[in-house]
């Protein structure tokens, strides 16, 4: 069982490689070096903004792709505002919002609270020739109207976005183009590690079920999760119970409840799943101190599985 779990977890672990691989080798649809197309968008002041235009004015044009709820796209936009102001005689930043619930409203509203003084509006359809997997995305063109760059992903450190715009605001910059670059993503990683746990999570219950003389297929079932894992101890419905008020809490998390809707059913599941634990780890053999760990969110996966993979025997009735 031990070599199957470890030829499961790698096979994930290969999976996410490559899914993060692929991830690397995406664009936008744009070849670097290209003449940018040109196109029109509406802009928070009422006024609409045209690339031909701003290229007659700059000698560096940004345009920045976001939404309203992106937080990378938020924490880049101190370091943008501060070189725009360093640089706004020669060079601008058009930031543009594509996602279709933000209104020229809503994003006015967010400019002004964000400090922020370079234009921004709505791509609406005028960048349909783009392809984008995310946001933010960062197209610098030249003043030859050509790609010279492009940024997936968020500009964390200001230097990062301060050296290309001074590198193509150099008197020197002869219109070389910049290889294209991509912030690292934790999104591949987070959907691996998600499914890496879900995977341990029912081999750890099938391991645990099975060496405590229950049905060890029961583990596939969600809501049997809880109630065949706590009945090996005492009353399965608390397992259930337990399970429940925890995903009201998150629910009430998700929803930006008030503080005791948020936390206090996390809290009342915690207080549920601590004895029904405690009894199972000593069904085990193990101490209250291992049921405690047990009961908690993250490590119950962890702890089920060394129960299963140990050698303690299960001392109580199947």
């Amino acid at each position: 069982m031990k070599k199957l779990v470890g030829a499961i977890v790698a096979a994930m672990l290969i999976a996410l490689l490559a899914t993060t691989v692929y991830a690397e080798t995406t664009s936008i649809g744009l070849e670097l070096g290209e003449e940018m197309p040109d196109f029109t968008a509406p802009l928070t002041d009422g006024t609409t903004v045209t690339l031909s235009d701003l290229l007659k004015e700059n000698d560096l044009v940004v345009v920045n792709i976001f939404t309203s709820w992106c937080q990378p796209c938020e924490k880049e936009f101190p370091a943008m505002e501060e070189v725009y102001e360093a640089n706004k005689d020669r060079m601008t930043i058009v930031s543009l919002s594509r996602e279709p619930q933000d209104t020229l409203e809503i994003i006015a509203d967010y400019k002004e609270s964000h400090g922020l003084t370079f234009p921004m509006g709505l791509t609406e359809d005028n960048l349909s020739f783009l392809t984008l997997s995310g946001v933010p995305v960062n197209i610098f063109i030249n003043r030859d109207g050509k790609v010279a760059y492009v940024r997936v992903g968020a500009f964390l450190q200001i230097q990062d976005f301060e050296d290309k715009v001074n590198a193509m605001l150099d008197p020197n910059y002869d219109g070389k183009v910049f290889a294209e670059d991509r912030a690292v993503s934790l999104t591949p990683y987070l959907f691996g590690g998600i499914g890496i746990f879900s995977l341990l999570q029912v081999i750890s219950l099938w391991i645990l079920l099975r060496k405590a003389g229950k049905p060890g297929w029961h583990s596939l079932i969600p809501l049997l999760n809880s109630y065949q894992e706590f009945d090996i101890g005492w009353n399965g419905w608390f397992g259930i119970l337990s399970d429940l008020l925890m995903l009201g809490g998150l629910i009430s998390g998700a929803l930006e409840a008030n503080l005791i809707f948020r936390y206090g059913p996390r809290i009342l599941s915690l207080a549920v799943a601590v004895p029904g634990c405690i009894k199972i780890a000593k069904s085990f053999g193990k101490g209250t101190v291992f049921g405690v760990l047990m009961a908690i969110p993250g490590l119950r996966v962890i702890m089920r599985l060394i129960l299963g993979l140990s050698k303690a025997k299960y001392l109580g009735k199947g």
